[in-house]
Formats: C-alpha cells, structure tokens, sequence
C-alpha cells in the first residue's frame, strides 16, 4: 500500500464523444472515490446510499481529499435504487457491502437495462457471480480495486492508499471494449486501471481478496490496527499462516502468482496503515461482515479442491461468524455447510 498525493487532480477532465451516465449503487469510501474522479472525467454520476449519506452529498457534493488536495462534485441523487430505471444508466456500479447484495440485487435488476453494464467494485470473491442470478451474463464486470479511504464526520472521504493500477473486466470472455470508455475516463483523472479479460480479473481479485484475508479477521477479532497486526509476533505468525493457506488455494485454482509472491504479499501487509479495516467496523457498530466472500469463500473453495492445510482459515472464519452471532446479525442457524465439515 502506498501513499500518493496525485498531482492528477489538477488535471482536465477529458473529451470524450459521448458523455456516460452512471449510476452510483453505495457512495461509502470506495464508491465516492470512484464516482468522484468518474465525475471529474466528465460522465454523469446519479448517486443512492442510504438516506444520511444521501443528505450529505445532496448538501455538499462528493469530496474527495488526496493529500493536499481536494475534489468536488456536485452529483444527481436518488433516493432508492428502483428510481435509477427512469434515468437508463449506460453503467451501474455496486459498490456496497458484498453482503448486502442478496437484498438489493431484484432492485438493480429492475434498474439495469438490456444493454446496462453493471460493475461490481466491491471486497471478496464471487460478486459478480451473485449479481449473473438477476441481471444478463454478458452485462456483468467486476473491479479489482487498489485504493483506499475513509469518510469524516464531515462526510468527506480521506484517500488512505493507492496501489495503482486498478483492474476492470467482464465476468465472461475477453477483455469487453464497451468497457474502454471508463478505463480511459478513469485514467485521464489519475485513477489509473486496466482493462482485462475474465480469467484475469478472477486471478486478480482473488490476490487482493487473500491480502484482505490475511488481516481483517485478526484485527477484528482482537480490535488491533493493521499495522499493529504486522508487528506483533504472535499475530503476524497469523497473518502468514492465513496468507500461506489462502495462496494454496489459489495454487489449486490454476493461479500462478510467480515463486516471490508470498514475499510480495508480505511487503505489501507491512505497508497497512495504524487503522482498524471494515470488518473491525462492522463488528464494532454490530453490522454483518463480508466474512462469506472473503475467508469463507477461500475455505468453501479450498474444501472443494482438496486442500489440506485450512485449519487457520477455518478458526478465523468461525470466529468471526460466531461474533455476528453474537451481535445479532448472524442467525445461529445461519453456518455454512462448509465450516461444519470435517477437514
């Protein structure tokens, strides 16, 4: 993770023919930074959150602070997602919780055109597979995204990390060129990211998921920051072991990550800020996590590839299941097949 204080602000927006309109599902962290430089590049934004979110930015616009510097942007709002169907998005990007997306997906459904892309900028592994039981196949793309942040009191969003670049791709097939607008929109404005095909962009959430695997559920569960996870003995032997577990499954998957990558993953870990990440928040606050799309999904992958060696994994994402339990936001009954199978 590095910091950077992108000069890219001060640049113009670019020129392109035809000016896209997006529909922006979740303008947390992750969803404003994106719609914001969306914005700067020139395409119509049409933001919904929940309504205190909403009020902010009906108030102030999206802003955006990057170092120094600080972006802007007066947006369109609508107060539900069903609402986005009368403006017919050209693209509709989720970027909530990945756990949310059982209960809005019949709405985007609604929303979404023949022809409406819909990206999945979101955490874990298998969104965009959630999103093909309601909107076409062909239609689907998901983000690997590379940067960070968090939102004020104030209902500015603080850019912790960009790790450039981001990936962008279809669920199926080759790289999809409809999608070379956005690429090129976001890297007019500094938000530099690639276009991919499938299988690449599988490999490439899959390598930022397990990153996410490796730290979220030992800092959640013990209420450390990342970087106090890191220097810590005790917890960055846990770090490893989950970074050695989750890297076998993706070896089982057919990923090849090159032989320094668990040294690359490490560099990278080390580099996480003095901050709590979601799942710490969410369980904080009493909210479910995104446990089923990060460590679960490895685990339920892992078992079903026949790898052995899950047993930190397993202990992680019990923990973190029986605490949402506990807080009310998990039904007891509600443990997945996998995680009460024996190894």
């Amino acid at each position: 993770m590095k910091n950077s204080a992108c000069p890219h602000f001060l640049k113009e927006t670019c020129d392109l023919e035809k000016k896209l309109k997006i529909a922006a599902i979740g303008i947390g962290p992750v969803g404003t930074i994106f719609a914001a430089h969306l914005a700067k590049s020139g395409a119509e934004i049409i933001a919904t959150d929940l309504p205190h979110r909403i009020k902010q930015v009906k108030e102030n616009g999206l802003l955006v602070q990057w170092g120094e510097k600080r972006m802007q942007h007066k947006v369109k709002c609508a107060d539900s997602i069903r609402s986005l169907a009368d403006e017919h998005p050209d693209c509709i990007f989720i970027a909530t919780k990945a756990c949310i997306l059982p209960k809005i997906l019949p709405d985007v459904a609604k929303a979404a055109k023949d022809d409406t892309h819909v990206l999945s900028v979101q955490n874990g592994i298998g969104t965009e597979d959630l999103i093909a039981g309601y909107v076409p196949p062909q239609n689907i793309c998901r983000m690997a995204v590379n940067y960070a942040g968090g939102n004020d009191d104030q209902g500015v969003t603080h850019v912790s990390w960009f790790n450039p670049p981001n990936y962008l791709g279809p669920l199926q097939g080759d790289a999809d060129p409809r999608l070379i607008d956005l690429v090129e929109m976001l890297n007019s404005v500094g938000l530099t990211s690639e276009l991919v095909d499938s299988l690449v962009i599988k490999k490439k959430v899959f390598l930022k998921t397990i990153l996410n695997a490796a730290l979220m559920p030992p800092c959640a569960i013990l209420g450390i920051t990342m970087k106090e996870a890191m220097e810590g003995k005790a917890t960055r032997k846990l770090a490893e072991d989950l970074l050695k577990e989750s890297l076998a499954v993706g070896s089982a998957l057919g990923y090849d990550y090159g032989e320094n990558i668990f040294n690359q993953c490490i560099a990278y870990l080390e580099k996480g800020g003095d901050h709590h990440p979601s799942m710490s928040i969410d369980l904080k606050n009493k909210l479910p996590t995104e446990i089923d799309f990060i460590n679960g999904k490895i685990l339920e992958l892992g078992l079903k590839l026949g790898v052995k060696e899950l047993h930190v994994t397993r202990v992680m994402v019990g923990l973190i299941m029986h605490r949402e339990v506990m807080n009310g936001t998990r039904k007891p009954d509600n443990i997945p097949i996998y995680l009460r199978i024996a190894n």
